[in-house]
């Protein structure tokens, strides 16, 4: 085992890092990227690798970037571990980048001895509705609310959250599924909605129900952290740019925060939501919604965040937070100092209902010396409409200035230039 995040496995023979699935955005693609540079082989571990053709730079990746692409029920603990058992090359660790497969990472890597964060906090994590059982119970800060099975019990859990109120499923990720309602009627068919679906997005077995809660308003921001032995460490927090409700599409973040005293509650009361469900190893990303009350939990991630997160921490201070990730995960203690202070920002692009008739050349963007990367996913021909969640963005810019205010500035001074234009 390594004892620093310096190329972990080069001092025997090579061992390997383990992916459960991967989400469609750099996040995961950087992750298999960083594994082989640190000296790792990269085994890819997926139920059905069909489902990242739609992305065909993700599917490139993989099939580039894996030495293995191993097959098995991902939903299974046992079955991944059946998978990993019969690689020939021994195993340094066992991560995802992927929110829904958090737990399953986390409780396969239990298994094997290899190093992870707790199972039992990676669940509770997972499920919204038992970090807000925990946390309360534990006296974090959450917002009102209540799990109702279905439309029947919506007045009873009004009577508790008020309205307006926000309806969520408690196993989603990238706001699918999350609304405000602002009456009754609108309360009681968003639980339908939700209570009618008996799986997730990625097709796992759903408790029937939502989660009522009442509305929270205020500045939303993520604290961004990393657990290693057991001692938290805040790397920064990072201000949310938001889309118009009933959505709650997140269009930007800049990083770190400029809000001051504020931030420093919120990471104050992250530590503690990861203390409450016993979180104990790597990343974390908690978002908290700054109310007059004071700081409010709305979720813990047991991952790195995404959106590009780890990009603009590490543009931000230095500290290579998708790396030490992996460094982690494979046995090494990563290095988290800050080398730097800089601001870092992403904007994202957001269609409208309609046909795309032409998309911008982004040649635009060598005007924009702080302009750091892009993509534009937009094709002429394209049927969009305005985002319900993260997954129908159109594309991003992200930019790193010598302040977080400049590298937002920019960043929305080159959104500008993206915008595709729609036929009439």
């Amino acid at each position: 085992m390594t004892t620093s995040d310096a190329r972990p496995g080069t001092e025997g023979p090579a061992r390997a890092l383990a992916f459960v699935e991967s989400n469609l955005t750099g996040t995961g693609m950087q992750a298999l990227r960083l594994a082989r540079s640190l000296g790792l082989r990269t085994l890819f571990v997926t139920s059905d690798l069909d489902r990242y053709s739609v992305d065909p730079d993700t599917a490139r990746t993989i099939r580039e970037v894996a030495d293995e692409i191993l097959h098995c029920d991902t939903q299974s603990p046992e079955a991944i571990e059946k998978a990993l058992l019969a690689s020939a090359t021994p195993m340094a660790g066992v991560m995802t980048v992927m929110e829904y497969y958090v737990p399953t990472a986390a409780a396969t890597a239990h298994r094997m001895g290899l190093p992870g964060p707790d199972p039992t906090a990676a669940d509770i994590a997972r499920d919204k509705l038992k970090t807000r059982v925990r946390c309360a119970e534990r006296g974090v800060p959450v917002p009102e609310f209540r799990f109702v099975h279905d439309a029947e019990e919506v007045d009873a859990a009004l009577a508790v959250t008020g309205l307006p109120c926000v309806v969520k499923p408690i196993d989603e990720s990238a706001s699918i599924g999350v609304a405000l309602c602002r009456t009754r009627d609108e309360t009681v068919a968003r639980v339908a909605d939700i209570a009618g679906r008996p799986t997730n997005s990625k097709g796992q077995p759903r408790v029937p129900g939502a989660l009522l809660e009442e509305c929270l308003f205020g500045h939303e921001v993520s604290v961004e952290t990393f657990t290693v032995a057991g001692a938290t460490t805040v790397l920064g927090v990072t201000d949310k740019l938001l889309g118009p409700t009933p959505h709650f599409v997140e269009l930007g973040h800049t990083f770190p925060s400029s809000v001051g005293e504020a931030a420093d509650r919120a990471a104050d009361l992250a530590v503690a939501a990861l203390d409450a469900i016993g979180f104990d190893f790597g990343p974390a990303h908690v978002e908290a919604k700054l109310t007059p009350r004071g700081p409010v939990l709305i979720e813990i991630n047991a991952r790195t965040g995404g959106d590009f997160i780890p990009d603009l921490v590490e543009h931000g201070t230095g500290v290579p937070l998708l790396r030490a990730s992996v460094v982690a995960h494979s046995g090494g203690r990563p290095d988290l100092t800050p080398t730097r202070a800089r601001g870092a920002a992403i904007r994202f692009i957001a269609g409208r209902s309609g046909t795309v008739d032409s998309v911008p050349d982004t040649g635009v963007l060598e005007n924009f010396p702080s302009v750091v990367a892009f993509r534009v996913k937009a094709t002429p021909g394209q049927r969009t409409t305005w985002p319900s969640h993260s997954h129908e963005r159109l594309g991003h810019v992200m930019t790193c200035a010598a302040t977080p205010g400049q590298a937002a500035a920019d960043a929305d001074a080159a959104l500008a230039h993206l915008a595709p234009t729609y036929r009439e």
